[in-house]
């Protein structure tokens, strides 16, 4: 998968197992920088994209949010402040 010139590599694995507690304790399980966290949000918003937690501004100076992809996999999103 690749966007901005920016490439990830996926591999083929097991699925992995049933984690009730994973939405309740935000375990994530990718986070990718990006330059525009806000922009990215709005595109993101425009095509239904669910997300898990809001755009915000975090204690480690990161503008984040945080979607569930189409297989239930927690992906944050985060920019430098």
């Amino acid at each position: 998968m690749a966007r901005d010139q920016q490439v990830i590599h996926f591999r083929c694995a097991q699925p992995p197992t049933a984690n009730p507690d994973k939405y309740m304790d935000e375990l994530l399980d990718a986070y990718l920088f990006v330059e525009d966290a806000d922009a990215l949000y709005a595109e993101y918003g425009a095509q239904g994209v669910e997300f898990t937690r809001g755009l915000g501004n975090m204690p480690w100076h990161r503008r984040e949010f945080v979607v569930k992809d189409c297989d239930g996999r927690l992906l944050a999103f985060g920019a430098n402040l």
